[in-house]
């Protein structure tokens, strides 16, 4: 099997120009297995993610935990994972979160049991290395700008074990390899 590459988003706050534009980001990279670290807002908007497959924990800004659930099982293509998830993609092991829950985060990072853990909430892109774990963020599509960053996604590749950041611009940003 070739490379297993998953499109990384997060905190679209219902911003669906942008959540359109990270959609399309993804097809050009021909990502079509997505993780969403929660923070969609309304359930309506899980309508835009006809096309992937998705994986969607909740954030702390989606407050319709049951029209979430019947939304993804309406749609067909989305597992929504509750508060978090451990998941595997091709015999690597990731964890997601929204991030909200600072020692969650760090029980998942510290746990030694994933390669990658996904989160969102802070609304900056970065990447993070504890050992063997890798906490990534992706940034956000919507919300507020606490420290001015760009919108972002990220593209990470699981057999590579690298990750880059794209700006709805299209402007590429690496992360560390390890």
């Amino acid at each position: 099997m070739g490379n297993h590459r998953l499109g990384i988003l997060a905190d679209t706050h219902n911003n669906a120009t942008n959540l359109s534009a990270a959609l399309d980001i993804f097809r050009a990279n021909e990502i079509d297995q997505l993780i969403h670290c929660g923070d969609v807002t309304s359930p309506l908007m899980l309508e835009h993610l006809s096309g992937f497959e998705v994986w969607l924990v909740r954030g702390n800004n989606d407050y319709d935990w049951s029209g979430f659930r019947s939304e993804a099982r309406r749609l067909g293509n989305i597992h929504y994972c509750g508060k978090d998830a451990g998941l595997e993609f091709a015999r690597h092991r990731v964890a997601v979160c929204h991030g909200d829950d600072e020692s969650l985060v760090s029980v998942l990072v510290q746990s030694g049991l994933y390669e990658w853990v996904f989160r969102g909430h802070s609304h900056r892109h970065e990447v993070e290395i504890t050992g063997h774990t890798r906490l990534l963020n992706p940034g956000a599509l919507g919300g507020r700008h606490p420290h001015g960053e760009e919108r972002s996604v990220a593209v990470v590749d699981l057999d590579e074990a690298r990750s880059h950041f794209i700006t709805l611009d299209g402007v590429k940003h690496p992360g560390p390899r390890v």
